[in-house]
Order: structure tokens, then C-alpha cells, then sequence
């Protein structure tokens, strides 16, 4: 069994030392990390090339002559990859030392599983914790209030994407399936697996926190800007909306809402003229199902407050926003 990792990089030499080093000490080793480097110009590749001198034939170095952005970076790692089972790694994480371990455990006793993922700790720049939250809870997965068992495509489609990319292991016989990723504004690499995955029901779980997943100014996600807003009302009608606790009640409740059935069903149109007539989900139809939402929360709108209604279809239509013909 050949286990290998998918790890992109990009101007991480504060944190990509202390990443690999708990990648490599691993209490199941790891026997290959590919890794895809997008363009640093910082010390980012010296400390990758002294790590690998230290670990020969265990780290294999691909610089990209373009940047090709996150997820075409992760597509062109995944792709290297030649092990069974292919963990995703970001640069700036710490594995939990077992963190190989349990999900490999998991895959043999669960051999229809094609991909796991798990929470995780977050931790600040300096490596303490912020015990306020769990990396679920900042991607609004509230698994023990959920009624089990979850469905968990219905969960990604239409409440929230609960699969970081950097707790993932999927099995190399999926490549095909996920492969390539489309570049869509605000649909990830992460995103994409685990629709797919989970239109299969083949996308399980642990609970288990085997990373610590770092909150620092630099990165790209937006979890940082998510645990601002923890206790925020607008935390908490996006956390009653995936529980189920509660129907918008204001103008300004129904407007969020809408926006976000909008920005989601341009996403999935986009992505509906991006794959293949066989692909495993129907985009199209998903696209349909936010545009029907989209359509049913501007009539909640109108009724809200038709005077507000009026102004933001008149801001809308200046800014050439939520424009449907």
C-alpha cells in the first residue's frame, strides 16, 4: 500500500518547515509528497530542497513556470500523485501525529469509502489554540446537532461546504472522476471532490481532530473572517438556516439570502458548461433549483418591504447584479 500527499505551496517559508516535518513523522509513514510550488519568491523552495536532502526520495519538487492559482495547483499535485490513498495538504498546517494512521484505519475497515475527511483545531500564528472553535464549527458543520445520518451531498449543495481540503484523503481510483477541476470563481478543489464524492454516497467522515489548522492574516480561505463573525447575527441566521431552527424574518435576513442563492446558482450554471453530458452530477439541475430559491426569496422581498425592494433592484440593475436576462 503506497500512501502519498498532495501539498501546494506559495510563499510559505514561515510555516511549511513545521508542516512537512509532521508529515514526516507520521506513526504510519507517508511514501511520497508531491509537491507543487506556484511561484515563490520567498525561501519557500530552499527549505523544501534542504528538507528533501534530509529525506531522500521521499519529497518530489514541481516548480510552475505560471502561477496556476490553488486549484489548478491542486489538479496538477493530485494528478502526480501515484499512491492508493492521496492525502491533500496545505503548507501552513500541523498534522496530528496519527492523523495517517486513523484514516487509512478507516478506509480498509470501510472499503466502499473513496474519501475522508475530518475536523481539526485551529490554531494562531504562534501555534496556540483558539479553544473558542473547532474547524467544523467555522465551516458551520454542527455534526452533533445534526440528525444522523447525515446526507451529506444535500449538506454541501444547499447549506454549506463542510470539507477542507486540508483534512482529505480520497483513494487514487477516483482521479479519473475529479479530474481535471475547473477554475470557477469561489468554487474550490475541495468543494468539487466532495460534491462528486458524495453524489455516490462514497464521502464518510471522522471526528476525530487531526489537524491543527493554522488562522493567520496571509491565507487564502476565509475561515479567519468566519470566526469574526462567530457570534454575529450574521453567524447565527446562517447557523439556523442549516440547522433548520428558522426562517428569515427581516428585509435584510431575506437579501442575504437571496445574494447567496444567486452567487450559487451562477456557480453551479457555470460549472453545468464546464463537464460532460455523463458526469456523475447534473450542475444544470442544481443550477435551476437556486434560481427557483433565488426567484421565491425576491417575492418574500417585494413583500418584506416593497419600497427596499424597489431601491435594491434599482442599485442591482445600475451595478449589473443578480441580472437575470
Amino acid at each position: 500500500m503506497k500512501l502519498s500527499v498532495a501539498m501546494c505551496t506559495y510563499n510559505g517559508e514561515k510555516y511549511i518547515k513545521e508542516q512537512l516535518k509532521s508529515i514526516l513523522n507520521q506513526t504510519v509513514a507517508i511514501d511520497e509528497i508531491i509537491i507543487c510550488d506556484d511561484g515563490s519568491n520567498d525561501k519557500t523552495i530552499a527549505i523544501i530542497e534542504l528538507i528533501q536532502i534530509e529525506n531522500p526520495n521521499k519529497i518530489s519538487l514541481y516548480k510552475n513556470h505560471v502561477n496556476l492559482g490553488s486549484t489548478k495547483n491542486f489538479e496538477k499535485a493530485i494528478g502526480i500523485c501515484s499512491g492508493e490513498y492521496i492525502f491533500l495538504s496545505d503548507q501552513d498546517d500541523i498534522w496530528k501525529e496519527n492523523k495517517v494512521e486513523k484514516v487509512v484505519q478507516y478506509f480498509l475497515k470501510n472499503p466502499s469509502t473513496e474519501a475522508v475527511f475530518t475536523d481539526g483545531d485551529l490554531v494562531d500564528e504562534k501555534n496556540k489554540e483558539i479553544n473558542t472553535s473547532s474547524l467544523w464549527d467555522s465551516v458551520f458543520f454542527m455534526e452533533n446537532q445534526l440528525s444522523k445520518p447525515i446526507d451529506l451531498y444535500q449538506h454541501i449543495l444547499f447549506k454549506a461546504n463542510m470539507v477542507t481540503g486540508a483534512t482529505l484523503c480520497i483513494k487514487k481510483e477516483i482521479k479519473n472522476l475529479i479530474l481535471p477541476i475547473p477554475n470557477i470563481k469561489k468554487f474550490y478543489h475541495d468543494e468539487w471532490i466532495a460534491i462528486i464524492i458524495a453524489s455516490r454516497n462514497n464521502l464518510k467522515y471522522l471526528t476525530d481532530k487531526l489537524i491543527s489548522y493554522r488562522i493567520h492574516s496571509s491565507q487564502q480561505s476565509g475561515i479567519s473572517s468566519n470566526l469574526k463573525i462567530n457570534k454575529s447575527k450574521k453567524y447565527q441566521l446562517k447557523s439556523n438556516h442549516i440547522l433548520g431552527h428558522d426562517a428569515p424574518k427581516s428585509f435584510q435576513e431575506y437579501n442575504q439570502l437571496a445574494k447567496v442563492y444567486y452567487r450559487n446558482y451562477l456557480k453551479f450554471k457555470t460549472a453545468s458548461k464546464e463537464v460532460k453530458d455523463d458526469f456523475p452530477v447534473n450542475f444544470n439541475e442544481i443550477a435551476e433549483i437556486y434560481l427557483d430559491l433565488f426567484k421565491k426569496c425576491n417575492e418574500s422581498l417585494k413583500k418584506a418591504n416593497p419600497i427596499f425592494y424597489f431601491l435594491r433592484n434599482l442599485i442591482d440593475r445600475i451595478r449589473g447584479k443578480r441580472q437575470l436576462n
